[in-house]
């Protein structure tokens, strides 16, 4: 009997034992690292400095400060340059189109008779325009004639320059402003018949 358990021993402890190495873990050496020395002190805390995010203010460092748009604080935000504002340059105002109708005249009419030496011209007014020119005298191509300026829509001739008893006359208006004149208006005729009252 005590052979047989012998036996079973001997045979039986090789499986037991190798079941048990089996299940061992195994064991890790530790390595012992070389005490940190000052630079690599300094370049440890370079790289971590590096490798970190930038800190951001936390919202109790921030209390009863004012904030900007990026967390910032208006110490922390770069004032911007001061830049003077440009001047506008205001543009001069367009000029006026030179005045395109022409004066319709009213008196002395056409092949007309007057009763003055010193007659009224009289016409209807140009759109645009803010003068007139009276052409008048003897020759009806206005080679040799006399000017009178005028603001209205009426003018009479000058005391100085008495028109003659019976001679036929002619004469012509047209209009202007800044910009330039309109085309004369058509050529009236009257003769001076004789001066009453």
């Amino acid at each position: 009997m005590h052979l047989i358990e012998n036996w079973i021993l001997r045979a039986g402890m090789p499986l037991i034992l190798a079941k048990a190495k089996g299940k061992r873990k195994p064991v890790k050496k530790k390595v012992k690292r070389p005490a940190a020395t000052a630079r690599t002190r300094v370049k440890r805390s370079r790289v971590n400095r590096k490798a970190r995010p930038s800190k951001r203010p936390t919202p109790r460092a921030l209390r009863g400060k004012k904030v900007t748009a990026r967390g910032r604080t208006p110490a922390q935000v770069p004032a911007a340059p001061a830049v003077a504002p440009k001047p506008v340059e205001s543009e001069p105002p367009p000029k006026p189109v030179p005045p395109i109708g022409r004066a319709i005249l009213l008196s002395p009419e056409n092949e007309k008779f007057v009763d003055s030496f010193h007659p009224t011209f009289r016409w209807l007014s140009v759109g645009g325009a803010t003068r007139y020119e009276i052409a008048w005298g003897e020759d009806p191509a206005f080679h040799v004639c006399h000017a009178i300026f005028s603001i209205s829509t009426e003018a009479a001739v000058p005391v100085e320059k008495p028109l003659s008893l019976g001679k036929a006359y002619y004469w012509r208006v047209r209009g202007g402003n800044e910009s330039g004149w309109s085309p004369w208006s058509a050529v009236a005729s009257f003769r001076v018949l004789e001066e009453t009252g």
